[in-house]
C-alpha cells in the first residue's frame, strides 16, 4: 500500500534517499500515507480529479527525494522546489531536498 498507491520507498538505506511515486489508477482516485522513517515523517497525498493531478509531499530533514509525477513531459507539471531530472515510464523525474513540495499536471 506504501509503495504502490501512496508512492513512498526507500531509495536508500534507512530513507535517507526516498522514492515518491504514486500509481493513480483503477477506481483509486485520492490517497494519503505517512512512513515514519528513522528520519522523520515521509508524507504523500494526492488526487486525480477531472484529468488534473495534484501532489503533496513532505521530506524530512537530511534527505532527499525522487518525485515521479505522471505527466507526458516536464512541461505539463507545475511545481515549488523541484530539480527536473529525466522523463521515464511516462512520469517527469524531479529530485527535491528536504520540506513540503507541490506538483500538479
Amino acid at each position: 500500500m506504501y509503495t504502490n498507491i501512496a508512492g513512498i520507498s526507500a531509495g536508500g538505506p534507512g530513507y535517507r534517499e526516498i522514492v515518491i511515486r504514486p500509481r493513480p489508477g483503477g477506481a483509486v482516485t485520492t490517497a494519503s500515507a505517512t512512513f515514519t522513517s528513522v528520519y522523520g515523517p515521509v508524507s504523500t497525498r494526492w488526487r486525480l480529479r477531472s484529468g488534473r493531478f495534484t501532489l503533496t509531499c513532505a521530506v524530512p530533514p537530511n534527505t532527499t527525494a525522487e518525485v515521479w509525477i505522471p505527466a507526458s513531459s516536464p512541461d505539463a507539471v507545475t511545481h515549488t522546489h523541484g530539480t527536473y531530472l529525466r522523463q521515464e515510464d511516462d512520469c517527469a523525474v524531479y529530485r527535491v531536498g528536504s520540506g513540503t513540495h507541490r506538483f500538479t499536471t
